[in-house]
């Protein structure tokens, strides 16, 4: 069985080895020349190897000194550096932290809560993974990341997750500006649902949801992918329908591109039809880091 390495007798054994004087090395060690030397014929009896030479007027270090010392430089170079990266992380000032976020938590304050996060943590560093609340999930159940902040889906009844609610974000139906049902004063259901739609991958609730504003168990709905991107264009280049959350389409709406249908709808839905939820989600089974713990309360409700 290998014998533990007294790290505290192998800095006196690297400060030897550099100083090549007994009195010197002890006065970095702050002891006495004896208790010194007596430190070093500890550390050498306990690895069963004789590192210094003490036969000649100088100190010397032996050929398998030497090959052990370099090894030992490096060990105590790693420990000063576990030491650190615990400091840092009890504190929150360093390490990693890991998160998911969706499209939709670009709207929720997420990059305003991650600047002020490095901000007070400026040598944290972070890694941010995109995507939708599916693949956000399998990254949290895989523990990628320790948290994600965007629609919670179903995840919670999954893997029994703390959803953490933020503020729910208004959604809609959308059109083209020289849309046909942007030339009616009002619309129904039954319009709505005469033309193809594309939206971002909802969860059965929003579905449920729709089903009942529209009064039907069919929802056209041609093309649904996470690129924002690709969603646009397929509004602005065709008769498409975009069913999405209004933040992030403000710009087109201002500059009357786009056109929100919902106001247009006749019967008007209720409100709360009208909203998807956003949220931290983070695992149950597993502590958050510091790190991560300031930055949910940075994004949650009374958060710092």
């Amino acid at each position: 069985m290998n014998t533990p390495i007294d790290l505290r007798r192998t800095q006196h054994a690297v400060w030897l080895a550099q100083e090549l004087s007994f009195s010197r090395a002890a006065q970095r060690a702050h002891l006495s020349q004896t208790a010194f030397s007596r430190s070093i014929q500890a550390l050498e009896a306990s690895l069963g190897l004789q590192l210094f030479d003490r036969s000649t007027r100088h100190v010397v270090v032996t050929a398998v000194g030497v090959q052990w010392l370099a090894q030992a430089q490096a060990a105590l170079s790693q420990a000063d550096n576990l030491s650190a990266l615990a400091a840092d992380l009890a504190q929150g000032d360093g390490g990693e932290l890991c998160i998911g976020a969706s499209p939709l938590a670009i709207d929720c304050g997420v990059v305003e809560a991650l600047l002020a996060l490095r901000q007070r943590r400026p040598r944290l560093q972070l890694q941010v993974e995109s995507g939708q609340w599916q693949r956000l999930r399998e990254k949290l159940l895989s523990g990628q990341i320790e948290l994600f902040v965007g629609y919670p889906g179903t995840v919670s009844d999954q893997l029994h997750c703390s959803v953490l609610p933020l503020a729910d974000q208004p959604v809609s139906v959308f059109a083209r500006a020289g849309h046909p049902l942007t030339q009616l004063p009002q619309c129904s259901p039954r319009q709505l649902l005469a033309y193809p739609w594309a939206g971002v991958q909802f969860g059965a609730p929003i579905r449920a949801g729709l089903q009942a504003i529209l009064q039907s168990s069919d929802l056209p709905l041609v093309l649904e992918t996470d690129s924002q991107t690709l969603l646009r264009s397929a509004m602005l280049q065709s008769d498409t329908l975009l069913l999405t959350w209004s933040q992030w389409l403000q710009a087109d709406l201002a500059s009357a591109r786009v056109v929100d249908l919902c106001p247009r709808l006749h019967p008007w839905p209720p409100k709360e039809l009208l909203k998807l939820p956003c949220a931290v989600v983070h695992r149950n089974d597993r502590g958050l880091s510091p790190a991560a713990r300031q930055l949910v309360q940075l994004l949650t409700p009374g958060g710092e």
